[in-house]
C-alpha cells in the first residue's frame, strides 16, 4: 500500500487542477492546520495561478486564504517567493492591495524586499483601485539604496508620470541624468504629453540623445490626441524611417477624432501594415461622426475583429440614435464565442435599450452583467447606465434599489437617479436626492444641474428653480450653458411668465438655439401668447435650422390663432427650405421585440383589430365622459374627419397593439418620439380607468404614468 503523498505535494497538484480556484480554500485551511505551508514549489505555483487569474471571480476568496498563510509563511518564506506574490497581484485591476499586504509582511519577516521587490510594487500602487499612494514606496527605495538601479527608477518615473505629478517626476529625472536611459526619456516625455504639456514634452524630445520608435510615437500621438495634426504631420514626416504601425495609427485616430476623416482614410489605406488597432481607428473615427453606413462596410472587410471592434460600432449606432441597429448587432456579437462583452459595450446597449424603453432586454443585459461578474462598483459608469436604463423605463423604484445597492456612488451615478426621478415626474424625490448628494460631499457638475432645473420644470417650483440656478455660478463655480438656461425659459414659460422667460433669452451671454426658442414657443402655443410667437419667428428664420419643430409650433400657433395665412407662410417656408417634418412615431416592447408605429398607418397583421378596438373605445368612452380634444388638429377639416385623424395616432397604435397582444396586469411601456397630445393624453386617462394595466408613455419631455384615470403629471406638461 503507497503512503498518502506530502500534503504540500497534494497542494502542488491541486494548483495545476482546473478546479483550483473552487476548491483552493478549503484545501489552504487544511495546510495551515497541518501546519504544512512551505513547499517551494507549491508556494511558487501559486503565485503563478494567481498570475493567471488575478481578476478571477474567486481571487478574492484566494486573496482571505493567502492573507491566514502570510503569517505562517513570515518565519521562512524567501524574499523570492514574496516577490512572486507581489507581481501576480500588481497585475489585477480588482485586487492591487494584495501587493502591499504582502509587503507588509515580508518587512515584518526575516527576509529583505531586494531590487526585484519594487518595480511590481510600484505597479500596484499606481492602480486607481489601490487604496495608497505608490509615493510612501519612493522613500523605501532610498532607504534602501536602489535607486541606482535602472529598472526601479523607471518604474518610479512611471508612477509619478501616472499620477500626473510631472513636478516629482522631473526632479527625480535631473538627479537621475548619469542613469538615465531611452526608457526614462520616453516615460517622462509620455507624462508631459497626458497631463498636457506638448511644449516641454516636444523641449525634451529635441534633447534626447537617442531616440527610439517609442520616443517618436509618443510625441506625435501627443500632437494628434490635441488636435494639433499639422504639428503631428510634421513630425510623421521627419521621422528616420516611414514609421511603425503606433505612429501611423496615431495618425489615422487623431484625424479621424477631430472629423477629418477623407484624411484619415488617406493614411489608412497608405499604411504599410494594420493591425487591429488600425482597423479599429478608422472604424470608431466613422462610428464617433455618425458616418454609420462607411463604419459598417469597413467593420465587415476586418480580417479580425475584439470587443473594441464590436463596441465601437454598437456604440456609435446608439450614438446616432440607431437604437434597435445597435441592439441588433449586439446579438450578433454574442454568438462570436470567442468575444465577450466588456463594461464598455454594456454601456452602449443599456443606452439603446433605455431610449427604446426595452425594460425585458434592459433585465436581460442586467442579468447577464451580473452572470459574468461585472461588478458595478469597478465601473461606476456601468451603474449609472443601468439606473438610467431602468429610470428611463418607467422603472423609477428598480433605478432606487440599484442605486442604493452601490458600495461607491459617484456624480455619473448621482446623476442617474436625479435626472431619472424628475422625468418620471418625482420633482420633490429627485430635489431630496440632490440634497443627499450634497451631504454625502460629492461636488455637483453641470449634468447634476440639468436635472435638478427639469425637476423644478415637472413640478412647476418656479422660485426653488430660480434658486437652484443662481447658485450653480454664486455657490460652485458652474457657468450656465446653454441646456441650463433652455431649462428655466420652459419652467418660466409652462407657469406662464412669458416676459421672464424673454427675458431670460435677452440676457443670455450667447446667441439662443433651436432648443431654447423651441421652449418658448411652446410656452407661447399652451398660453396662446401670439405677440411673443411674432417676436421669436425672426430668431427662428435667421438660424436656418434643419429641424422643424420651431417651424411646426410657430405653424400651429398662427392657426389656433386663426391666422392661416402665417400657418400657411410658415409651412412654405419649411418645404422650400427642405426641412421635414418628423412624423410622429410609437414604439413599444412585448416579449423583447420592440414594435414601431407611425402615425396614420399600421402595417402589421393585426391592424384591423387595432383600427377596430380604437373605433369601439372611442365610442364606448364618449359615455364616460371622453370627448376629442379637436382642437390639437390645426388643419382645415372637418369635425369628423378630425377625430378620424386624432384616432390614428402612433402612441393610440401602439396601445391598442399592447393591450391586444399583452398579458392581464402587465405594464404598457410606450415611447414616443415627439411630445403626447392633449387628446391622446385624455383618452389614455380614460382607458387607464377601465383597464387592470398600468401605462407609461415616455415623450420628448418626459413620463406620463397613467393609472386608475390619473396621470404622474397631474395635467401639468
Amino acid at each position: 500500500m503507497r503512503a498518502s503523498p506530502p500534503v504540500s505535494r497534494r497542494l502542488e497538484t491541486l494548483l495545476r487542477s482546473p478546479l483550483a480556484f473552487r476548491h483552493l480554500h478549503p484545501f489552504l485551511a487544511r495546510l495551515v492546520i497541518a501546519g504544512d505551508v512551505r513547499h517551494p514549489a507549491a508556494l511558487r505555483r501559486l503565485a503563478d495561478l494567481i498570475a493567471l487569474f488575478p481578476d478571477h471571480p474567486s481571487s478574492p476568496l484566494l486573496s482571505r486564504a493567502l492573507s491566514r498563510l502570510y503569517f505562517h509563511l513570515a518565519p521562512s518564506c524567501t524574499t523570492f517567493l514574496y516577490n512572486l506574490i507581489i507581481r501576480a497581484f500588481s497585475r489585477s485591476h480588482r485586487h492591487p492591495c494584495e501587493s502591499l499586504s504582502a509587503f507588509v509582511f515580508l518587512l515584518r519577516s526575516a527576509s529583505p524586499p531586494d531590487h526585484f521587490t519594487f518595480p511590481s510594487l510600484v505597479k500596484a500602487a499606481c492602480s486607481p483601485h489601490s487604496p495608497t499612494g505608490g509615493i510612501q514606496i519612493h522613500p523605501q527605495v532610498l532607504r534602501r539604496g536602489f535607486e541606482s538601479y535602472i529598472y526601479v527608477l523607471n518604474t518610479l518615473l512611471s508612477m509619478y508620470s501616472a499620477f500626473g505629478d510631472m513636478v516629482s517626476a522631473q526632479k527625480l529625472f535631473d538627479l537621475s541624468s548619469e542613469l538615465l536611459d531611452v526608457v526614462s526619456w520616453n516615460t517622462v516625455i509620455d507624462g508631459y504629453v497626458k497631463v498636457g504639456a506638448l511644449e516641454v514634452a516636444r523641449r525634451l524630445f529635441e534633447d534626447m540623445p537617442v531616440r527610439n520608435e517609442v520616443s517618436w510615437s509618443a510625441i506625435i500621438n501627443g500632437y494628434a490626441g490635441k488636435g494639433e495634426l499639422d504639428v503631428a504631420r510634421s513630425l510623421f514626416d521627419r521621422m528616420p524611417v516611414q514609421g511603425n504601425v503606433v505612429t501611423w495609427n496615431s495618425m489615422v485616430s487623431g484625424f479621424a477624432r477631430h472629423g477629418l476623416l477623407p484624411v484619415a482614410r488617406k493614411f489608412f489605406d497608405e499604411m504599410p501594415m494594420r493591425n487591429i488597432v488600425s482597423w479599429n481607428s478608422m472604424v470608431s473615427g466613422y462610428a464617433l461622426n455618425g458616418e454609420m453606413d462607411s463604419a459598417r462596410k469597413l467593420f465587415d472587410q476586418m480580417p479580425e475583429r475584439d470587443v473594441v471592434s464590436w463596441s465601437c460600432m454598437i456604440s456609435g449606432h446608439a450614438q446616432s440614435n440607431q437604437f434597435l441597429a445597435a441592439l441588433q448587432l449586439f446579438k450578433e456579437m454574442q454568438k462570436v464565442r470567442k468575444i465577450k462583452p466588456n463594461e464598455v459595450t454594456m454601456v452602449s446597449v443599456l443606452s439603446a435599450c433605455a431610449h427604446l424603453a426595452a425594460l425585458e432586454q434592459g433585465k436581460w443585459v442586467h442579468a447577464y452583467i451580473d452572470k459574468t461578474h461585472m461588478t458595478l462598483d469597478d465601473d461606476q459608469n456601468l451603474g449609472a447606465a443601468l439606473i438610467d436604463m431602468y429610470a428611463k423605463c418607467g422603472s423609477i423604484d428598480i433605478a432606487l434599489k440599484l442605486f442604493q445597492s452601490l458600495g461607491r456612488k459617484n456624480v455619473s451615478s448621482w446623476n442617474a437617479l436625479i435626472t431619472g426621478l424628475a422625468i418620471n415626474g418625482a420633482a420633490n424625490e429627485s430635489l431630496e436626492a440632490f440634497g443627499q448628494m450634497q451631504k454625502s460631499g460629492l461636488k455637483p457638475n453641470d449634468i447634476t444641474f440639468v436635472g435638478v432645473l427639469m425637476a423644478c420644470v415637472h413640478g412647476g417650483l418656479v422660485h426653488e428653480g430660480q434658486q437652484y440656478f443662481e447658485s450653480m455660478t454664486r455657490v460652485y463655480g458652474i457657468q450656465p450653458e446653454m441646456k441650463h438656461y433652455g431649462c428655466m425659459v420652459d419652467l418660466l414659460g409652462r407657469a406662464g411668465l412669458l416676459e421672464e422667460a424673454e427675458g431670460i433669452v435677452r440676457s443670455m451671454p450667447m446667441k439662443p438655439d433651436i432648443m431654447i426658442l423651441g421652449a418658448l414657443l411652446g410656452a407661447c402655443r399652451i398660453h396662446k401668447a401670439v405677440a411673443v410667437a411674432d417676436r421669436v419667428k425672426k430668431e427662428v428664420l435667421r438660424l436656418k435650422a434643419q429641424q422643424s419643430g420651431c417651424h411646426v409650433l410657430l405653424s400651429n400657433i398662427f392657426a389656433a390663432a386663426g391666422r392661416w395665412a402665417d400657418a400657411s407662410e410658415v409651412r412654405s417656408s419649411l418645404k422650400q427650405t427642405g426641412i421635414r417634418k418628423d412624423p410622429g412615431s410609437s414604439s413599444v416592447e412585448l416579449d423583447g421585440i420592440v414594435y414601431e408605429f407611425v402615425a396614420g398607418s399600421c402595417s402589421l397583421p393585426e391592424a384591423g383589430a387595432i383600427y377596430a378596438w380604437l373605433d369601439r373605445m372611442g365610442s364606448d368612452l364618449r359615455h364616460q365622459g371622453y370627448s376629442p380634444v379637436t382642437e390639437d388638429v390645426l388643419l382645415d377639416l372637418s369635425e369628423e374627419d378630425k377625430e378620424t385623424w386624432l384616432s390614428r395616432h402612433s402612441e393610440k397604435l401602439a396601445l391598442a397593439f399592447a393591450l391586444l397582444r399583452s398579458a392581464p396586469h402587465s405594464t404598457i411601456r410606450i415611447v414616443k418620439n415627439l411630445r403626447i397630445c392633449g387628446d391622446c393624453h385624455s383618452f389614455v386617462k380614460h382607458v387607464s380607468k377601465f383597464c387592470s394595466q398600468e401605462v407609461i408613455i415616455r415623450d420628448r419631455i418626459r413620463f406620463h404614468h397613467f393609472k386608475d384615470g390619473t396621470c404622474s403629471c397631474n395635467d401639468y406638461w
